[in-house]
């Protein structure tokens, strides 16, 4: 439901094609600070093949409401969930190569504010309170750390575990 509340960048309580053309815009603001050295695997970030790929679970550009993303996420998890982790790990990963092929490389406090914000956590209080949570356990927090937060955030259910995006946006 955090994840949904992110993509869903026009806040009409469905994900849409709309909301991807809004991530779109967003991308290409974020593709003229880092300039064009952007990629996944060398080539071009595709913001309609990735939503296409992760986020319309029901086909290619067909909306989604919020009970509909948790259900097929849900649904996903529990067929097979060593293949989903693989897909979420895929699906964040595919975001970060765009800003950086370096996955070790430590990210600054206003690019980490900016790249939440590009995912529509735009609570500034919300992301400081991650920035913080990061910056307890690792230090400068690198591109990886970032990711595999998303990724467990996404897929694991050990509630052992400490599990920063969900302590920053889950309120």
């Amino acid at each position: 439901a955090i994840w949904f509340k992110s993509l869903d960048a026009d806040k009409d309580n469905k994900i849409t094609p709309e909301d991807m053309q809004i991530s779109a815009k967003k991308f290409e603001e974020i593709r003229k600070l880092i300039g064009d050295k952007g990629s996944v695997d060398g080539a071009e970030f595709d913001n309609t093949k990735w939503w296409n790929d992760y986020i319309f679970r029901k086909g290619p550009g067909v909306s989604m409401t919020k009970d509909e993303f948790v259900e097929s996420l849900a649904e996903a998890y529990q067929k097979d969930k060593a293949a989903f982790r693989q897909e979420m790990e895929r699906c964040f990963g595919d975001i970060a190569k765009f800003v950086t092929e370096n996955m070790d490389r430590p990210i600054q406090e206003q690019e980490f504010a900016f790249g939440f914000k590009v995912f529509g956590q735009e609570d500034a209080g919300q992301v400081a309170k991650a920035f913080q949570l990061f910056t307890a356990a690792y230090g400068q927090p690198t591109v990886q750390q970032i990711v595999d937060a998303w990724v467990q955030f996404i897929t694991d259910d050990d509630q052992s575990k400490q599990d920063m995006i969900k302590e920053a946006f889950g309120n």
